[in-house]
């Protein structure tokens, strides 16, 4: 078995020397998880272990880059392909976002041109690199051996998968006698895109061509008759296609979506096949958000939470920092590209601009980094949260008590109530006594919590780099990663501030560039804790780089708009600020500087706004960078990382009894 880690300086050079970019190579969060999420402009995510060598990393990383290489994300509607008669409409114009648009099944043309794209490529680095090719047909001979049964598979799916197995080099397969012609249809034209001459145009007209065979079959039960051989070699073009119509939709044909089974060694269908700029998202998540439904697809997200928080920081200082754009309510796909030196726009309702403190021009980029507020995917359970509390047992007590020695108190006990969700006891001797003297015992004998003011908020916001995916020595506990004790710390936080009364949010932030700066909301700051909340805790995994500004910048405007008079924000993080795009236009050299000098600006603007930051890192140089950013009591460097959630409960009491309530 071979494993990632060692070999990601060696990939990354690989990489940028074919395609002349810089990538982080990031693990899998779980390697056999059979839908993975998408690469990034940025990022490629690969299996943290193969069975192979590591010449299946190689043939990963090329087919990866040559996807730049041979224009994949640069389609053009408007430019000519040598091979096919034209079907894309006249004076169309746009890249794949508009392409999708033609068709009723978005996805499906989605999932199309991306196997069709994946042939070209995968035939153009068996070409390019003759040396490559017996690692690279290993590779894919491994894959065909693991494809789905496709006698279990209705018509459709069937055909898409026929499609699969014909781009990773089989030469027949064997399929009911109704499915050969639409599949000897399909395989004529995409074999055209073996042509060292083919672009990402021909990918296009060869998509309409497929598309319109498998919108037209069934897509319910499996297709009746014996198995019998197909020949993909025997196939002849024949170009009598049309440019799909109106559809028409099976009484009963409830799936019209087919989901093509991933290939583990290619990239999946993502946010770069449809022209948008944030990423790391799944296919049908941006295609939600191209359509202009993104909040249909928002789990659990909460309006009314996120409209109570949505305020301008208002922060009086002599060189104050561009306000957030406002944000409207609408996706404007003309201004998804940006020009690398250009602003971003907030389209989206969960969008919002921030500006960047250039240190070495001694101004702000107004608007100049976009931050997207979504909600983790929902865990399994809240076992995080559970496991947490009993592995801390011992501390929670003594952590909850100190905070409730803190008045005044989130909560106060009335007693002598009809109802209520405890007895009083005092209540209840006087009811006994009087129902031993004769007399007619009260009913007030509850008592129950009742909320008090809000006197403290604060928002937890836990990086979520992909380096929290490092693994830490084998524990008995389930601890695996760094990721895991950020969850544990704020899982047994999450108690004891709950029983006090704290008003508090839970936070992930990560970034992939300027224009994708992630915020995942686990619980915002007014929002009840649920059951949910702690599913999603569990669900949040290590994923891009540390870009820290924006975080700080997004989770000061939902403080500063909170009415609770002290506000306090506490970051963990594994590691110091940094993001790929930081500050590069002075070069590779400058970016470190450029991140701490942005992140250190978002601090101050924090204080100016009433909030009060801390940092707590569990990286062992962090007091190097730290000293710089904050001030002394501002700050806290965990040697041992295992040590974070006692280290992070004691500072948040640490932290609430140096900033009172006045």
């Amino acid at each position: 078995m071979t494993a990632l880690a060692p070999l990601t300086g060696s990939l990354s050079l690989y990489y940028r020397a074919l395609c002349g970019r810089g990538c982080e190579l990031v693990p899998y969060d779980d390697d056999a998880e059979l839908r993975q999420r998408p690469d990034t402009a940025t990022t490629v995510r690969l299996p943290s272990h193969v069975h192979s060598g590591p010449s299946w990393y190689q043939v990963a990383l090329t087919h990866r880059a040559l996807h730049h290489e041979l224009g994949t994300f640069e389609l053009a509607l408007d430019r000519p392909e040598p091979f096919f008669r034209r079907l894309r409409p006249a004076g169309l114009s746009g890249g794949l976002d508009r392409f999708a648009g033609l068709f009723g099944r978005t996805a499906l043309a989605v999932e199309v041109f991306t196997v069709l794209e994946d042939l070209r490529v995968d035939t153009a680095a068996l070409r390019l690199f003759p040396g490559l090719a017996p690692a690279y047909e290993r590779v894919r001979d491994d894959e065909l051996a693991t494809r789905p049964d496709l006698a279990e598979l209705p018509p459709r799916s069937a055909a898409a998968e026929a499609l699969v197995r014909l781009s990773l080099g089989a030469t027949s397969i064997r399929l009911p006698q109704p499915l050969h012609p639409a599949v000897t249809r399909m395989a004529a034209v995409a074999k055209v895109l073996a042509d060292r001459e083919s672009t990402v145009e021909s990918t296009a007209e060869a998509a309409i061509r497929c598309y319109g065979v498998l919108a037209r079959l069934p897509n319910l039960t499996p297709a009746a008759g014996p198995d019998e051989e197909v020949a993909f070699t025997e196939s002849a073009v024949d170009d009598g296609f049309t440019l799909p119509g109106q559809e028409f939709r099976l009484e009963g044909d409830e799936v019209f979506d087919v989901r093509f089974a991933p290939v583990h060694y290619r990239d999946v269908p993502g946010p770069r096949y449809l022209g948008l700029s944030a990423s790391g998202m799944p296919l049908t998540e941006a295609i939600l958000r191209m359509t202009g439904e993104e909040s249909q697809a928002a789990d659990e997200f909460t309006e009314r939470s996120l409209a109570a928080e949505s305020g301008q920081v208002d922060v009086t200082t002599v060189q104050r920092p561009p306000e957030p754009l406002p944000h409207d309510h609408g996706p404007d796909l003309e201004d998804h590209h940006h020009g690398e030196t250009g602003p971003v726009h907030a389209n989206g309702r969960h969008e919002f601009a921030y500006p960047e403190w250039d240190h070495r021009a001694g101004e702000y980029l107004a608007d100049w980094c976009l931050v997207r507020e979504k909600r983790p995917r929902s865990g399994r359970s809240g076992r995080t949260h559970r496991d947490a509390l009993k592995r801390n047992r011992a501390l929670l007590p003594a952590l909850t008590a100190q905070l409730e020695r803190m008045a005044p108190l989130g909560r106060r006990r009335r007693t002598r109530l009809r109802h209520g969700d405890d007895l009083d006891l005092d209540a209840c001797v006087e009811a006994m006594a009087d129902v031993r003297t004769g007399r007619t015992p009260g009913e007030a004998v509850y008592s129950a919590l009742e909320p008090v003011a809000r006197e403290v908020a604060v928002a937890f916001a836990l990086d979520l780099s992909s380096s929290t995916a490092e693994r830490l020595p084998e524990r008995d506990d389930g601890i695996r990663r760094i990721l895991d004790l950020e969850r544990e710390s704020v899982a047994l936080l999450l108690e004891a501030v709950e029983r006090v009364g704290d008003s508090y949010g839970i936070y992930g932030f990560s970034g992939t560039g300027r224009e994708d700066v992630v915020v995942s909301v686990v619980k915002s700051l007014d929002e009840r804790r649920t059951p949910a909340t702690l599913r999603r805790l569990d669900g949040l995994v290590p994923q891009h780089t540390t870009r820290m500004g924006p975080a700080i910048r997004h989770l000061t405007r939902r403080l500063a708009t909170h009415g609770a008079p002290s506000k306090l924000l506490v970051l963990v993080s594994d590691g110091r600020p940094f993001d790929l795009d930081y500050g590069q236009r002075y070069g590779e050299d400058a970016v470190l500087d450029y991140a701490l000098a942005d992140t250190t600006r978002a601090l101050a603007e924090a204080r100016l706004a009433g909030v009060r930051p801390y940092l707590i890192t569990v990286d062992p140089a962090g007091g190097d960078y730290l000293r710089t950013m904050c001030d002394p009591d501002e700050y806290h460097v965990i040697a041992d990382p295992r040590d974070l959630p006692v280290a992070l409960a004691r500072l948040y009491v640490t932290a609430r009894r140096a900033w009172p309530v006045t």
